[in-house]
């Protein structure tokens, strides 16, 4: 399959979900808890920015991975700017670096925002919005050959620019596990848009998902598969509902 016609398939999917090797760090680890904020206001200005980056190595994060040695990588951001209207935001952000099984996440964010720019008197208010999450996973085939060699890199988001509407973004990681098999690596974003008061919602509004996964065969390191893809999708203008979901899962078949 050429590469334009996988991105044009690519594309019409809504529910995305990629198959390739796991990376389950067995290394159970002190958990982190998160944050919670909320914030109501009635003409003010609204601002919250929130960022993550988080490496984790079963041997030594120093730059060349030994015989055996996985490691994972999340990073995450937020920024959330709204001026006049009235804005009523709630953000949860919680993170623990224990380890995961199925329906559990390092990593959890959930944010929503009622935004309504014409509330202020003067119809000038905005609310603009941009949220990304990713996973970078890569590790050497050891002794016991669970696993062959692989690096793979998945990023997910979305942004907005309203007048007037609600949003609900949700991202979830999960990059370790209890054992290897015990759950795949995860990563899920999605966003839904919709009016206030039985009208459509105005301004735009965009999400994507990108990856290239690298993954080699038995105890070698040369590279046995290469795949890329992505999806970008947007829309503006009056906007009735906009609700987008993408999900990618990495696990070993034991």
């Amino acid at each position: 399959m050429s590469r334009s016609t996988q991105q044009e398939e690519i594309t019409t999917m809504k529910h995305i979900s990629v198959l390739t090797i796991a990376i389950g760090i067995s290394i159970v680890l002190l958990s982190a808890g998160g944050f919670a904020t909320a914030a109501t206001t009635a003409t003010g200005p609204l601002t919250d920015s929130s960022e993550l980056g988080w490496t984790l190595s079963s041997d030594a994060i120093d730059g060349a991975l030994v015989p055996g040695e996985l490691q994972s990588t999340t990073v995450y951001g937020d920024n959330t700017h709204a001026v006049g209207g009235t804005s009523n935001y709630t953000k949860s952000f919680d993170l623990n670096t224990g380890a995961m099984n199925l329906g559990q996440y390092n990593v959890d964010s959930l944010k929503m925002l009622t935004f309504d720019g014409t509330g202020d008197g003067n119809g000038n208010g905005r609310a603009i919005s941009d949220e990304n999450i990713g996973i970078e996973t890569m590790g050497m085939p050891g002794s016991a050959d669970l696993w062959p060699a692989f690096h793979n890199t998945i990023n997910a988001g979305s942004s907005f620019d309203l007048v007037k509407g609600s949003v609900v973004t949700q991202a979830q990681t999960r990059t370790v596990t209890a054992f290897p098999g015990a759950a795949p690596v995860a990563l899920n974003y999605g966003i839904n848009l919709q009016g206030l008061n039985n009208e459509p919602a105005v301004g735009s509004a965009s999400a994507f998902i990108d990856g290239h996964t690298e993954t080699g065969r038995g105890t070698t390191i040369d590279k046995a598969s290469d795949l890329g893809f992505s999806q970008l999708a947007s829309v503006s203008g009056l906007i009735y509902q906009f609700d987008q979901t993408v999900t990618y899962e990495s696990g070993i078949n034991l």
